[in-house]
């Protein structure tokens, strides 16, 4: 979410002469990336957040979100683990391969990358299925 916030204040809010060049190779499909994946990443948190006993919260970030954030594909693209192919593929159940995936298609399309229709799948098919499972567990622990 705070990349929607943050993206346009960088293109419009600047220093004098610091104007960042950005090429947007597709602006449909980046506006959908940074909502949709906006929207999975709230609900892939509330999901665990319902999931965790909230005494053990902080083993969250050492046991879920660093790995997922280092495996997440921000500082490489997903192409980039061809020789190490089982953790090429263990990644793919990261939500985060897909979003930086598709921000890396429109921000970077020379740079090699998932093709469109698999990473705006997994973004968009992972909000509806984790914004389901995440309604279901936070009703359960709101109801007992």
């Amino acid at each position: 979410m705070g990349g929607l916030l943050v993206f346009p204040a960088v293109l419009f809010i600047h220093a004098d002469g610091e104007a960042p060049q950005v090429n947007v190779d597709s602006w449909p499909v980046l506006v959908l990336v940074m909502v949709a994946g906006s929207l999975l990443a709230a609900s892939g948190g509330l999901l665990l957040g319902t999931l965790m006993n909230p005494q053990k919260v902080q083993m969250m970030f050492s046991l879920i979100l660093l790995p997922m954030t280092m495996l997440g594909c921000v500082y490489y693209p997903w192409s980039a683990l061809e020789s190490i192919p089982w953790l090429q593929y263990l990644s793919l159940v990261n939500p985060l391969v897909y979003v930086s995936e598709g921000l890396r298609s429109t921000l970077t399309p020379d740079l090699p990358h998932m093709p469109t229709w698999a990473f705006l799948l997994a973004i968009v098919g992972g909000t509806i299925v984790l914004t389901w499972a995440a309604t279901r567990t936070f009703t359960k622990r709101v109801l007992t």
